[in-house]
């Protein structure tokens, strides 16, 4: 079975922190960095954050980066678990 690996970053822009899901993914959460300082060094993950994840937090005006771990292409789907963002179908999806 072929595996491969994904960095991807969740921007938050918002002043709430938001547990973001990745539908079928696991994944490595590398860290974070101000969002009006996107060059600035990046923070180690937290304790609590160490191994394979399927959920981030996206703390307010931060970047999460992560490194993302994929069985198979297709076509996946990522949201919020704040409850009022899933029962309105906020979700999203990528590829």
């Amino acid at each position: 079975m072929n595996f491969f690996f994904s960095l991807q970053e969740v921007w938050n822009w918002t002043e709430d922190a938001h547990p973001i899901h990745f539908h079928l993914v696991h994944f490595l959460i590398l860290g974070r960095y101000d969002i009006n300082n996107p060059d600035s060094e990046l923070s180690s993950a937290l304790p609590w954050e160490q191994g394979f994840k399927d959920v981030a937090i996206a703390y307010p005006g931060q970047i999460t980066k992560i490194k993302m771990h994929f069985d198979r292409p297709g076509l996946y789907v990522w949201h919020c678990h704040i409850l009022s963002h899933e029962d309105n179908e906020m979700m999203l999806k990528f590829c």
